[in-house]
C-alpha cells in the first residue's frame, strides 16, 4: 500500500521518500564544468592581441567573428556570451 500525506490539503499525493526512492537523482556534480562568474563581469580589451587571442579560444571562434561580436554588443564578455548563446 502506497504511503500518502496525512495533511488533507495532500490527499492521494504519493509520499516524497517513496518517490525519491523509486526515481533516484544521479549526482554528475563531478562531470560539471565549474562556473566561474568573475569572468561574466570582465570587458574584452580589443587592442590586446593576447586577451583577443585567450577569448577566441574560448568562445571558439575566429577573431574575425570576435571583432563583429564586439561591434555589435559592446566588450562585455556576459553580452558577447549572451550574443554567442556559449
Amino acid at each position: 500500500m502506497k504511503k500518502h500525506f496525512t495533511n488533507p490539503n495532500y490527499e492521494g499525493v504519493p509520499d516524497p521518500e517513496e518517490i525519491r526512492e523509486h526515481y533516484p537523482i544521479e549526482n554528475d556534480s563531478d562531470a560539471l564544468e565549474p562556473f566561474d562568474d568573475r569572468s561574466e563581469h570582465r570587458e574584452i580589451n580589443s587592442q590586446d592581441p593576447d586577451e583577443l587571442r585567450y577569448w577566441t579560444q574560448q568562445f571558439q571562434i575566429t577573431e574575425e567573428q570576435l571583432h563583429d561580436a564586439i561591434a555589435l554588443n559592446g566588450t562585455s564578455v556576459r553580452a558577447i556570451k549572451k550574443y554567442l548563446s556559449v
